[in-house]
């Protein structure tokens, strides 16, 4: 397990929260298929990393930095013959599932998201596309805008983005590819084509702010650093007038047309600041108004947006130019990455250094050329020549994980009812059986898959047999006693085949296993332990397995329902229901085609389908298959005459993935997990069951489970008991009411009877316990109280019936701590660093594998003491 670090902090008036970061130590560090610079690294709404090459190579990676897929999307960079095409900025379009890149042969190009198919291109651009962004404006509203070599900004404002790629597609192919030439995507009416002279020199980064409705980008030009500048110009006639005036111009257009000057905004329009050296990164946060900057001077700006004059901050420490700056946590946390790939936190409040990792202590080698953090998964993505994954811990998720139940991320586990036990397995292909009711470890099993991690698990009615799927591509049959004996390979493994779900299956009396995974295939095996390896065959896989009418992409997960109905979802967010019997497809359910979803993630993906058994018999009235997704949504659907939405609503109160669902045996509750770490129980006993509903069900309770990615949630009525696994390497066991009872391989067991033994009572920090049993109410759902509970099942939250003065109280303390802090943001401190003669930088006083505790440092630096920098460049 990599190692913890922790670094000492100074005592100030701030949370312990706020105060004390640090990473696991040292990177996950993984070698690429790229052989040329990263143009960018992005999260994709399933959770995995995209690595774009400059020569096309697309390259997609696991959350735990395993390489899943790669593929070249430049045909004809294959062909010796051909003039090599490169790319020079890209960005996601998660919203319509695509990938825009922006080539140096002045194009902009669509790919489909899921398979990296060529969709259309804009050909014909007056400029090279240096940086790219996109952002939805409104309803099916959207912005494209790219800033190029010249100092431009152009922007595409288009009205009904679904249609008017519709309409590129019907246009003639160039290379194969449906093409738009620039002079005629104004014809349609359906884009509006803006271009500003902003910059003296090539657009370093580009960014459209939604909340303040402008466009951020920047440069390295010392009088055009950085300028916050509209879209399409002022909207005030008089201002306008006397900016034309005062300028001695006239400029009766706003849009520019593909040939003519490049217009400025007018002075009124735009915000410009000036920074030394210019500025190669920036972020914004709208909430606490802060505007960070960075570049080759290696000085962290902070800016109030509206003051352009001076920065009200300045933080610095870096030793080389800075070449990322993200604000996270809150926005009380700033991020920062330097192209020698040194990392450095930050504390916004008082502009205090928290931390500071060098790159021998990370691991991390070479120049850093692309960043990204992921919010979700609270890691720091560094790529050089290699991509390496910098894990982030608060001392809270430090406490909170001090036992775990593998030495590697747990992937799944499952209750076995018969005999009580818990079984998990993990990344390094290990499963353990626990006693549900003590959580004593019963047996351990290594190298179940050999050196390929186990992903997903499996039992059948009896509680007997165990199906196991690998990360190879195998599937395992084991007897469990709860000793787990190997039976039967039903599957080879394959290294591009990795099985993602199993299941247990009864048709007619006879018993099935059935795997999905990455080749789009539907697999399914007799049950027969006496049945020679090579005699098993899949059921009906001419026609379940049909790629004409099947899944077009990786199916992730599997259901069935008895007599004869199997459920399944693939990564384009297609649901399929089939017939077990004939192999035929019943329905395909797609909620984007029948409701518009406004709110939520951009995950587009269905992460996780289960039947509703109790309600087969109400087939034609209820809602029987719950699936989550897509945009971490939660929708029941009716299977009647083609499958209908019966209700669709937000599965997470922070907009997050729903990870798993899960229901109790009488399917009066309804489970779910989302990828931050919280779990949600709903009462759903006669929800959507007479029709279509308006509004969520009842929310019972949801509670902070996991500081990360939760794997599998189970609820198991009889002890009114929830088990959770998570990537963070624990497997858990809560009450309803969201009571830690106890994490499978700590020290002390617990007994289930006796409430004193349960680690919420004694052995859990205060601070996570209080926090993991706070109960939240979203917008629209209400909280059903324990009165109305026939069978008793769920209680509501002890901690709720705090008085509105306490809380009134609070807030006046909270914002008097703030004002006091904000002061300090104009007292400029020093660096005092103890060296041994004369004056070094602080790159050349860092020992040897040691961290040297940094704090902000706002001074005049001395011209003498720089002459023989390397980084002091002139441009």
């Amino acid at each position: 397990m990599a190692e913890k670090l922790e670094y000492p902090m100074a005592e100030e008036p701030l949370s312990s929260r706020s105060r004390q970061v640090s990473f696991h130590l040292p990177a996950t560090v993984k070698e690429t298929p790229h052989r040329d610079p990263l143009v960018d690294l992005s999260s994709m709404p399933d959770g995995n990393f995209i690595a774009i090459g400059q020569d096309g190579l697309i390259s997609v990676w696991t959350a735990d930095l395993e390489l899943k897929k790669r593929k070249i999307i430049f045909e004809e960079n294959k062909l010796s013959a051909r003039k090599m095409k490169w790319i020079a900025a890209s960005v996601l379009m998660p919203s319509y599932n695509k990938l825009i890149v922006g080539t140096c042969d002045r194009e902009i190009r669509f790919y489909e998201l899921s398979n990296f198919e060529p969709y259309c291109q804009i050909i014909g651009l007056e400029s090279m596309p240096l940086r790219l962004d996109y952002s939805d404006r409104g309803k099916d509203e959207s912005i494209i805008l790219y800033g190029d070599e010249q100092g431009c900004v152009n922007i595409f404002l288009v009205s009904l983005m679904g249609d008017a790629l519709r309409t590129w597609t019907k246009c003639p192919a160039v290379d194969e590819i449906p093409s738009i030439f620039l002079d005629s995507i104004l014809d349609s009416g359906l884009v509006t084509f803006t271009r500003w002279k902003v910059h003296n020199d090539w657009v370093t980064q580009i960014k459209y702010v939604h909340s303040i409705k402008s466009v951020i980008s920047s440069s390295n030009d010392y009088l055009t650093a950085l300028v916050i500048g509209c879209v399409e110009g002022t909207k005030n006639v008089q201002k306008r007038l006397k900016d034309l005036l005062d300028s001695s111009s006239v400029k009766s257009k706003r849009s520019v047309l593909v040939g003519a000057v490049s217009p400025r905004r007018l002075p009124d329009d735009e915000s410009i600041f000036k920074v030394h050296k210019g500025v190669k990164t920036f972020d914004f946060c709208k909430e606490c108004n802060i505007l960070v900057t960075g570049g080759l001077d290696r000085v962290i700006r902070l800016w109030n947006p509206y003051i352009t004059g001076w920065p009200i901050g300045l933080l610095s420490g870096h030793s080389s130019p800075v070449g990322f700056l993200y604000i996270a946590d809150r926005n009380t946390r700033l991020f920062s990455v330097s192209l020698d790939s040194t990392v450095m936190v930050w504390n916004i409040e008082d502009q205090s250094c928290l931390l500071s990792v060098i790159p021998k202590a990370s691991g991390i080698s070479g120049e850093m050329v692309a960043c990204h953090f992921s919010s979700e998964l609270s890691a720091l993505c560094v790529a050089t020549d290699t991509l390496a994954l910098l894990q982030l811990q608060d001392r809270q998720q430090q406490l909170s994980t001090t036992f775990t139940s593998h030495s590697e991320p747990v992937l799944g586990c499952l209750y076995n009812d018969h005999f009580q036990h818990v079984i998990s397995c993990s990344e390094g292909s290990v499963i353990k059986a626990w006693d549900f009711r003590t959580g004593h470890l019963l047996a351990e099993l290594q190298d179940a898959h050999g050196d390929a991690a186990v992903t997903c698990m499996a039992l059948d009615s009896s509680g007997q047999r165990l199906v196991t799927g690998g990360r190879d591509g195998s599937v395992k049959r084991w007897n469990y006693s709860p000793l787990i004996h190997h039976v039967q390979t039903l599957k080879p493994g394959s290294s591009e085949d990795e099985v993602s779900a199993c299941t247990y299956a009864e048709i007619y009396n006879n018993h099935y296993v059935i795997s999905v995974g990455w080749k789009n295939k539907i697999n399914i095996f007799p049950d027969h332990e006496e049945e020679p390896v090579s005699e098993i065959q899949g059921l009906q896989s001419d026609q379940i397995n049909s790629e004409r009418n099947g899944h077009q992409d990786d199916i992730l997960c599997v259901a069935s329902c008895p007599p004869n109905l199997l459920a399944t979802s693939s990564y384009d967010g297609d649901v399929i229901l089939w017939n077990l019997v004939s192999g035929h497809i019943l329905s395909h359910l797609n909620p984007l085609t029948s409701l518009q979803l406004t709110d939520g993630t951009d995950d587009l993906i269905v992460h996780k389908v289960i039947f509703l058994h109790s309600r087969t018999k109400w087939k034609n009235e209820a809602a029987s298959l719950v699936a989550s997704g897509p945009r971490g949504r939660i929708t029941f659907w009716n299977l009647f005459r083609g499958g209908t939405v019966f209700a669709c609503f937000p599965g997470s109160l922070y907009k997050s993935v729903i990870s798993d669902l899960t229901s109790n045996d009488d399917d009066s509750l309804l489970g779910a997990a989302d990828q931050l770490g919280h779990v949600y129980i709903w009462h759903i006993s006669m929800y959507a069951h007479h029709g279509p509903e308006t509004q969520p069900p009842a929310l019972f309770q949801t509670w902070r489970a996991h500081s990360c990615n939760i794997t599998s949630i189970i609820l198991v009525r009889e002890q009114q008991l929830c088990l959770t696994s998570s990537l963070d390497s624990t497997v858990r066991l809560w009450s309803l009411q969201g009571e830690h009872i106890g994490t499978f391989g700590q020290e002390l067991l617990w007994d289930l009877k006796e409430k004193s033994s349960w680690m919420n009572t004694h052995s859990l920090d205060a601070t996570e316990a209080s926090a993991s049993q706070v109960s939240v109410t979203p917008p629209n759902s209400t909280v059903v109280e324990k009165s109305n509970m026939k069978d008793g099942s769920v209680v509501t939250d002890d901690l709720g019936s705090v008085e509105d003065a306490e809380i009134a109280e609070e807030l006046i303390e909270r914002r008097k701590s703030k004002k006091e802090l904000r002061t300090q943001h104009y007292r400029h401190k020093q660096v005092e660093l103890q060296q041994p003669c004369g004056r070094l930088n602080a790159y050349q006083s860092l020992q040897l594998c040691e961290l040297a505790y940094l704090t902000p440092a706002i001074h005049k630096p001395n011209p003498a003491a720089e002459l023989n920098d390397p980084y002091d460049l002139t441009f």
